[in-house]
């Protein structure tokens, strides 16, 4: 009698280390995407009331338009 076997004991492995560098890589996307809403953040708050008036955003809703596509408020 002979008996076959078609597990591969490495693709658990390779899966292992594929998702933690997936894992890493999506963490600096989400710092890079942070400071550049940040920087967002930053820049409006610098404007007049005019200024941001010229966008339709007032200043207590910076956050809100900052992250409308985030956040659904």
């Amino acid at each position: 009698m002979a008996f076959l076997s078609t597990s591969d004991f490495t693709l658990p492995r390779k899966s292992a280390v594929k998702s933690v560098f997936a894992a890493i890589g999506a963490f600096f996307t989400r710092m890079i995407e942070a400071q550049s809403r940040q920087d967002q953040v930053d820049r409006l708050n610098e404007m007049t009331d005019v200024e941001l008036a010229a966008f339709g955003v007032r200043r207590e809703d910076i956050i809100r338009f900052v992250f409308r596509d985030c956040y659904h408020l």
